[in-house]
């Protein structure tokens, strides 16, 4: 599943660059603004016709407020990973509460969002928008910042598709690079 894949990147990716990264007297200097690129997964799973994966781009722009409240906005485009002709283009956005969102070093939060994004498939296009739970985790140093995110969504407009009383289950997750400024 694409969410072992990301989340094994991210533990080997924070175990070599802690190792690398040198404790110095800066540590305690707070940049707001971060600016990156990332990978982006969406996983809708539908309990009778089963799980659909779509995967792609995304940009993420972050802020911190404060050290424990950030906001953060990533646009993103993806494909099916099995019908390349189906596409999704949309953006979420989320305040996060948590514990190193500004400062260099170890960073973890949860916090809550919504979602927006439109499905094509050859001439026919569907909105879907609703609210997401999200949390994640990463590491920041001085320039750079490395995070795992991950949304679960509300299904409502989902499942007004599906047109069965399916059980319907969202979930999207990014690896994030970003430049802090």
């Amino acid at each position: 599943m694409k969410i072992t894949l990301i989340t094994s990147s991210i533990i080997i990716a924070a175990l070599t660059f802690s190792n690398i990264a040198a404790a110095n007297d800066s540590s305690k200097k707070t940049k707001q603004l971060s600016v990156g690129i990332g990978s982006y997964a969406l996983m809708i799973d539908q309990d009778k016709l089963g799980e659909e994966d779509f995967s792609g781009n995304s940009l993420s722009i972050t802020y911190a407020f404060s050290d424990k409240m950030a906001m953060n906005i990533q646009p993103y485009s993806l494909e099916h990973d099995d019908a390349s002709d189906i596409e999704i283009s949309g953006f979420d956005m989320s305040v996060y509460y948590g514990t190193g969102l500004a400062s260099k070093g170890f960073k973890a939060y949860i916090g809550v969002g919504l979602y927006n994004e439109t499905r094509k498939f050859e001439s026919v296009e569907e909105d879907f928008s609703g609210v997401q739970l999200s949390t994640g985790f990463g590491y920041s140093w001085n320039k750079i910042s490395l995070g795992l995110h991950i949304g679960i969504r509300s299904t409502d407009d989902y499942e007004e598709l599906a047109n069965n009383d399916d059980k319907i289950t969202a979930i999207s997750s990014s690896l994030v690079l970003e430049y802090r400024f």
